[in-house]
C-alpha cells in the first residue's frame, strides 16, 4: 500500500496519486474521495494530467479517465511542454508497461546499429582500429562505419576524438547531415535533436554538409553548429580547454539556448526533464554547471533563469514556474 506523501502539497499528492492509481486501480474510491475534498486538489490533478501529458501520449486508464469527469475543464487549454524532453527513455512504473514500450523502442533500434553505447551519466573510453581515441558521453552511441576505423557515425549525444595522425587516410565523422574531415586532430562533436556542432581542440577540421551546401575549416577554440532543417549555421569562439569539458564533469555555457542546455543535462538524469513554460526554451543562458550534481545544475538554471525547479516524483524534474 502506497501512502500519500506531504500532505500540505496538493501538487505532490497528485503525483502520488497519478503512480498510486496505476498500481492500485482498486484505490479508485479513496482517490475520488481525495479529489472532491478541495478546489486546490482538483487543480493540482489538473496539473498533473497536463504534466503526464507532456511526457508522451499515454494510454488512458478507467480510473482516471472516470476522475476527469469529477474535475472542471480549464478553460484555457494548455499549451505543449517541450517536445525535446518526450524522447528520453525512464524507469517510471508510474507510465505503465506500455508507455515503457514506446519510450524504449527507439533505445532498441539504436542498440542494433551501435558498435558503442553508453547509458545515463555513463562516460565510455573506446579505442579505434587505426589508433584514434574516442570518448562517448552519457546517453551516446557510436557506429563504426569501416574496418580500419576511419569513419564513424555519432548516432546520438556527444563524443570526443582524438585522432591518430594518417596523411593519407582522412577521419571523417558523421553526425546527421553534418561531416567533420581531419587528418590528425582533437575535436568534440554533439549531435542534438535538430542540429549537430563541432568544436575543435587543437589542429584543424573540414566541417561539410551538403544540403544546403556548407563546406568550412575551423582553427582551435572554434566552434560551429549546424541546425536542420533551417540550414542556420552559428559561429563561436571558446577557449580550446574548455572543448568536451564535459569529460572533466563541467558543463560551460556561453549565449546557449535552455533547450539546448535541457538536452544535455537530460544525459545525465534519470527520467525526464519537462519544461513547464515553452517560452523559456529560446532563452540564453552564460554559465557553468556541475554535471556531477545533476539535480543541482538544474536548480542553478532555474535560479539564473527566475524560475523554479522541482523533483515531482523520481523520473519527473520541473523546470519553470508550475
Amino acid at each position: 500500500m502506497r501512502t500519500v506523501s506531504n500532505p500540505q502539497d496538493p501538487l505532490e499528492q497528485a503525483a502520488d496519486w497519478q503512480i498510486r492509481l496505476q498500481e492500485e486501480p482498486h484505490a479508485r474510491a479513496d482517490f475520488e474521495q481525495w479529489l472532491t475534498e478541495s478546489d486546490a486538489h482538483r487543480a493540482a490533478w489538473r496539473k498533473m494530467e497536463t504534466l503526464w501529458g507532456a511526457l508522451g501520449e499515454l494510454p488512458v486508464e478507467p480510473q482516471t479517465a472516470h476522475a476527469r469527469s469529477l474535475v472542471p475543464e480549464p478553460t484555457r487549454r494548455p499549451q505543449p511542454i517541450n517536445r525535446s524532453c518526450r524522447r528520453w527513455p525512464a524507469l517510471a512504473t508510474a507510465a505503465g508497461m506500455a508507455a515503457i514500450a514506446i519510450m524504449m523502442a527507439p533505445q532498441a533500434t539504436l542498440a542494433l546499429r551501435a558498435d558503442y553505447q553508453t547509458g545515463v551519466a555513463q562516460v565510455r573510453t573506446v579505442q579505434l582500429a587505426d589508433g584514434s581515441t574516442v570518448v562517448l558521453s552519457p546517453q551516446s552511441a557510436l557506429k563504426v562505419l569501416d574496418a580500419d576505423g576511419r569513419q564513424v557515425e555519432l548516432l546520438k549525444g556527444q563524443a570526443y576524438f582524438q585522432v591518430a595522425p594518417d596523411p593519407q587516410h582522412p577521419f571523417i565523422a558523421h553526425a546527421g547531415q553534418l561531416s567533420v574531415r581531419v587528418l590528425g586532430t582533437a575535436f568534440d562533436l554533439d549531435l542534438q535533436q535538430d542540429a549537430a556542432e563541432v568544436a575543435l581542440e587543437h589542429g584543424q577540421v573540414q566541417a561539410e554538409n551538403t544540403q544546403p551546401p556548407l563546406s568550412e575549416r575551423l582553427m582551435p577554440g572554434q566552434r560551429l553548429k549546424f541546425s536542420w532543417p533551417s540550414g542556420k549555421v552559428e559561429r563561436s569562439s571558446l577557449v580550446p580547454t574548455q572543448v568536451a569539458a564535459w569529460r572533466r564533469g563541467s558543463l560551460f555555457i556561453e549565449n546557449q539556448s535552455v533547450a539546448d542546455i535541457v538536452e544535455q543535462l537530460q544525459r545525465y538524469t534519470s527520467g525526464w526533464i519537462v519544461i513547464t513554460d515553452p517560452s523559456l526554451n529560446t532563452r540564453r543562458i552564460t554559465g557553468v554547471y556541475d554535471l556531477n550534481d545533476p539535480p543541482r545544475a538544474l536548480k542553478a538554471l532555474a535560479q539564473s533563469l527566475g524560475v523554479n525547479s522541482r523533483q515531482m516524483t523520481p523520473w519527473v524534474h520541473t523546470l519553470g514556474n508550475f
